[in-house]
């Protein structure tokens, strides 16, 4: 199956986020497709599966010129695509979400879930897959979830299928399994394409490799003629900036300090879990996704209650008070979910941008927002983070992942407070933002901030942490100083158990 996309253009008002681009896809091969947040990567692949309708252009399958109403149209047409954001149902179990849709109808108008399991199983074993298909979506892990995505896929026999950012949240472990599925696709004919800002993997499993910036396709090559430091200059229009060096320092006084906490999670209790974090230090929570990393940071904001045990912020105990006085007593927080939880999506880019500080003089008229001041302070964050919006009026959910990331960081750490919680703070941005976001990290840890960073990057763990902490079902499974760990040792306290869904890689 062979498709082409010629002359593709897609606008949104007046931005034009696709510009004129051509590129084919062919049977067989993984087909990486690399830029800068907002360069028109995801918005492309969506026109190629019909969410968005071009301007300009043609969409051929197989020489036949195909124009979609619906996904469901490319989706018929043998096409599948997994988005950064999941499209599951929690309360449902795996096969309802698979089947959903989709599904074989049996005598007298019921559902067959008996037809429709043996067929996923079938399929399924035939990649090296396995996961409980009764089990709920909702007690599933990230990496877990991703897994019920590819299915959906396989179920509804999909040639070509589209991955958007599919590693972000991934250990390395969970990583190659999955890239061991998307070979044994590859070697069966499919065509995979893949949406992504890291270019390891890239290096690792593509066939061929496409540019694109500004919305506009750079290049289109073979990955045996081109190499990582090409790419990676076409991405950002120049040279990547110089490895950026830590200075050693002396962290001051304690301003998290946790002590015996326990915190309710599904099947159990996580902890108990004491730790600190200083003034002027970057403490990294290392771990396999689901091992209790998302129950510590909710039980730390104020979103979970505490079982048990004690939480002091900067020397004032702040389990029992709700997350707007933790936030007005000097915690910032960087979400892992910007979708829901980091941005009101409606809302313009100057309102999210200006989200908890409305209190503030700066952006108050008497009893009345100063829309000027907050437009003003928007724009400054636009500009600091090059953000790739049409302006502090357009809508949040106009910009793509990794813009909106983009926002919701620079939002918390121009806040400035005692304490910074980054829960994967570089979840799908681009290379020059992971650098320019890192190097802001940093540059809050060096004026006395502390910073907890809870990431499923390991490299980001290792380039930025003083002291490592790595979680295993719930508690601290040990901890490394920053000089002395490497990904071997980090990576023997970590564990995987959505890692068993997929084949051993050898």
């Amino acid at each position: 199956m062979r498709v082409a996309l010629s002359g593709i253009t897609v606008r949104f008002g007046e931005l034009t986020a696709v510009d004129d681009v051509s590129v084919a896809i062919e049977s067989g091969e993984i087909h990486a497709i690399v830029g800068e947040n907002g360069a028109g990567k995801s918005t492309l692949m969506n026109a190629l599966f019909g969410l968005v309708p071009p301007a300009a252009g043609r969409i051929t399958v197989d020489g036949v010129e195909r124009r979609w109403v619906s996904p469901h149209d490319a989706i018929r047409a043998g096409l599948g695509m997994v988005h950064q954001h999941f499209m599951l149902q929690d309360s449902m179990s795996v096969l309802e979400n698979i089947v959903l849709c989709a599904e074989p109808v049996g005598r007298f108008g019921f559902v067959d879930f008996a037809s429709a399991r043996n067929r996923l199983r079938e399929k399924a074993e035939a990649h090296g897959i396995l996961l409980p298909l009764d089990r709920q979506v909702g007690a599933l892990s990230v990496g877990e979830k991703q897994v019920v995505e590819i299915l959906k896929l396989l179920y509804r026999d999909a040639q070509i299928l589209i991955l958007d950012e599919p590693t972000s949240v991934l250990t390395p472990q969970e990583k190659d399994r999955l890239f061991a599925v998307l070979r044994s696709f590859r070697s069966e004919g499919k065509a995979i394409v893949l949406i992504t800002h890291k270019l390891d993997e890239v290096m690792e499993i593509a066939d061929r490799v496409s540019v694109m910036r500004g919305g506009r396709l750079v290049s289109t090559l073979p990955l045996a003629e081109t190499s990582k430091e090409r790419i990676a200059r076409e991405i950002i229009g120049g040279d990547l900036p110089p490895p950026r060096e830590r200075q050693t320092r002396t962290p001051g006084d304690a301003i998290l300090s946790v002590g015996d906490l326990q915190v309710a999670a599904r099947g159990g209790v996580i902890g108990p879990l004491s730790f600190s974090v200083r003034a002027g230090e970057i403490v990294g929570i290392a771990g396999v996704s689901g091992n209790g990393q998302a129950e510590l940071v909710q039980a730390l904001i104020g979103l979970k209650q505490p079982h048990s045990g004690e939480i002091t912020l900067a020397g004032r105990r702040i389990e029992t008070l709700d997350v707007h006085a933790r936030r007005r007593f000097g915690i910032g927080y960087i979400p892992e979910d910007r979708q829901r939880m980091g941005l009101a999506l409606s809302a313009s880019v100057s309102e999210n941008a200006n989200a908890g500080r409305d209190d503030r003089t700066a952006f108050t008229r008497g009893p009345f927002l100063d829309r000027a001041a907050m437009a003003r302070f928007a724009r400054s964050l636009i500009e600091r983070y090059r953000i790739r919006v049409a302006g502090p009026a357009a809508r949040a959910a106009t910009m793509s992942g990794g813009n909106k990331q983009k926002l919701v960081v620079g939002r918390e750490l121009a806040r400035g407070t005692p304490l910074i919680i980054a829960e994967n703070p570089t979840w799908g941005v681009d290379i020059g933002a992971i650098d320019f976001i890192h190097g802001e990290l940093i540059r809050m840890r060096d004026q006395g901030h502390a910073v907890l960073l809870v990431s499923t990057e390991l490299d980001e763990i290792l380039a930025l942490s003083d002291r490592i902490l790595v979680m295993f079902e719930g508690k601290i499974a040990g901890e490394v100083a920053g000089h002395e760990a490497n990904r071997g040792r980090i990576g023997r306290l970590m564990t995987s158990r959505a890692a068993e869904a997929l084949p051993e890689v050898a």
